[in-house]
This record gives structure tokens, C-alpha cells and sequence, in this order.
């Protein structure tokens, strides 16, 4: 069965199934994963911090809100040995956002380390940065994280 995964949401599973999430672009697909208990958890991050606005209706397009209540989640559903991967965070406007701090794909995935890095939950692998969209699938029964690239085709991460 496969799991769609939106922007500004995200999905914890168990296996058999597929996270899957499309139309990575500046956003990042945060994915994480507990072999010993099959557990698998996807969140499209939008934005890198919430603290930027003064108000929002959805916390979880906000990598600093979305990262810890996925991990309260898999945790509460068993998960203690997480490993992350990250996709995405691309510079999709290539004009005019060569300004500090308006490349919000590298902001995003900035952001998306530091909040796991504080969570200790390491990250084993990414595919970040280029200037073209992705899809990203998480296979919960494996483990497996493929990569599909506009233009590059997949890859396993």
C-alpha cells in the first residue's frame, strides 16, 4: 500500500507499505526509519523555522515543529533507534536568491540537521541541493529509500 505524504504533513507507517511524497523542490523530504521495528516516517518540510511568523494554521510545514512531532510519534509507536535521510532542498529561482538567507532549499535543510542533531538522531544519508524537483519513496519492509530526479532518473539512498 502506499502512503501519499503532502506538503506541510507527515505520515508514520509500518510495514508492508510505501511513504512515498512528491514535489520536492526548496522543501525537504525528512525520512525516518527503525529497522528493529519496521517503522517508517516521511514529513515534507515547507519552511525552516516557525519563529519567522507571527501566526500559521499548520505547524507541520515548519521543519522546527514538524521534525520533533514526527519523532514523538514514531516514539510513542516503539521507535528507538532512528536513522534519518534527507531529499530536497533545492534552489529552484535561480535568479535573485543568491541574497544571504533567501535560499530557503539550503535554509530548509540547515534547519532540517540542526532539529535532528538536537533530537540525536543522526543522519546516514541525503540528497540535497541542485536546482531540480524529486519524489521520494520509503520502502517500510526494506528500509529502502529511492530517489526519483526530473531529468536524473533513481536512485537508492
Amino acid at each position: 500500500m502506499e502512503y501519499p505524504v503532502g506538503i506541510g504533513e507527515f505520515r508514520v507507517a509500518v510495514a508492508p507499505g510505501i511513504l512515498v511524497t512528491r514535489g520536492l523542490g526548496s522543501c525537504v523530504g525528512v525520512i525516518l526509519y527503525d529497522a528493529d521495528v519496521r517503522l517508517g516516517g516521511l514529513a515534507h518540510i515547507m519552511l525552516p523555522n516557525s519563529r519567522d511568523f507571527l501566526s500559521f494554521n499548520n505547524p507541520y510545514k515548519f521543519a522546527d515543529l514538524a521534525i520533533p512531532a514526527i519523532i514523538a510519534e514514531m516514539r510513542t509507536r516503539g521507535a528507538r533507534m532512528l536513522r534519518a535521510r534527507l531529499v530536497g532542498g533545492a534552489r529552484m529561482f535561480a535568479n535573485g536568491v543568491t541574497r544571504a538567507g533567501f535560499d530557503i532549499g539550503d535554509r530548509n535543510a540547515v534547519q532540517a540537521k540542526l532539529m535532528l542533531g538536537s533530537l540525536a538522531v543522526p543522519v546516514v544519508g541525503e540528497d540535497l541541493g541542485g536546482s531540480v524537483g524529486r519524489t521520494v519513496l520509503l520502502d517500510i519492509a526494506l528500509g529502502r529509500v529511492m530517489v526519483r530526479t526530473v531529468g536524473h532518473g533513481e536512485k537508492t539512498l
